[in-house]
């Protein structure tokens, strides 16, 4: 019983700790980002990226999506999501 109690408290302190833990990070990064020195990970691809325009170019030229991303070697999601970026459409020509 006692050493339940014991145990319940240091696991209560754990839980109090990282809460304060969590709320001076978010405080951290909320100043960095009103200081302009946050800014979040780099992207992957640049629109001028070699790669990323031959992949476009591919998928231009009739490719799927799943045949560019074998080719190139970029994810489907993630070409995907440079498609829609910077919003590049097929050439319908019938």
């Amino acid at each position: 019983l006692m050493t339940n109690l014991i145990i319940e408290l240091y696991k209560y302190q754990a839980e109090s700790e990282r809460k304060r833990i969590i709320e001076r990070q978010q405080q951290g990064i909320a100043l960095a980002k009103q200081q302009g020195k946050y800014h979040g990970r780099k992207p992957q691809y640049t629109q001028d990226d070699p790669r990323l325009q031959h992949a476009f170019k591919l998928y231009q030229a009739g490719m799927s999506d799943v045949d560019v991303a074998r080719n190139t070697g970029i994810k489907r999601t993630t070409f995907i999501r440079y498609r829609k970026k910077f919003n590049v459409k097929v050439d319908c020509k019938l």
